[in-house]
């Protein structure tokens, strides 16, 4: 399946998730994805990913947080 939404940078260095079919800014939940900082806008896009899944009777791939202090798996 194409990447229906996509992140992308705004000239103040802020993210937005943008749907790519309409070119529009993305919603979730009523709020509009624009003016995040990276982690913020990753985390939506994972959403949306998860949303549009279940929509499709797909099921969406385990997205368990790592712990942030995790060291890199070794060959990374």
């Amino acid at each position: 399946m194409p990447d229906r939404y996509q992140k992308r940078q705004d000239a103040d260095g802020l993210w937005e998730v943008v749907d790519v079919v309409t070119g529009e800014i993305a919603t979730l939940g009523g709020i509009l994805l624009a003016r995040l900082d990276h982690e913020v806008a990753s985390g939506a896009l994972d959403m949306l990913l998860h949303e549009i899944l279940k929509a499709n009777g797909g099921k969406p791939p385990d997205s368990t947080p790592q712990p942030l202090n995790q060291s890199p798996p070794a060959g990374f």
